[in-house]
């Protein structure tokens, strides 16, 4: 909990708010995007998350949440996207001793799907609990 006061962060949550529509997925996706552009960054000298007010405005979104995880999931690398396939597969979620059988069996499309986890996890397509 970042616990900003409001004033902080009102403007913030109506622009997401609005290109959003309220989505949930769309709207994490959107603040993900802002934290790699640095459009959110944290300051160590003050010790918390700031947002720059000028870009917020001039953010480039897709229109829908459909179009904006395609164009999230286009550019991915294949064996990432291929990685992914097998993954939604698995439900929401997987041990990853499982992917570790799978990679280890004589189905060739499985190949490497743990070598992309991290990958996965670094541009906020998946999330893993525990650590690889």
């Amino acid at each position: 909990e970042l616990k900003l006061p409001k004033r902080l962060v009102v403007e913030l949550g109506d622009v997401v708010h609005k290109r959003t529509s309220g989505h949930i997925l769309f709207a994490v996706e959107l603040l993900n995007s802002m934290v790699r552009d640095s459009t959110i960054y944290f300051s160590m000298n003050r010790r918390q998350f700031h947002c720059r007010i000028d870009r917020l405005y001039s953010l480039k979104t897709d229109e829908t949440v459909a179009t904006f995880i395609i164009s999230t999931l286009s550019t991915l690398n294949p064996d990432a996207l291929k990685a992914l396939r097998i993954l939604s597969c698995c439900g929401f979620h997987t041990d990853l001793a499982v992917l570790n059988l799978l990679e280890e069996s004589n189905i060739s499309s499985c190949h490497g799907i743990c070598d992309c986890l991290q990958y996965l996890v670094d541009v906020g397509i998946i999330d893993i609990a525990g650590g690889l």
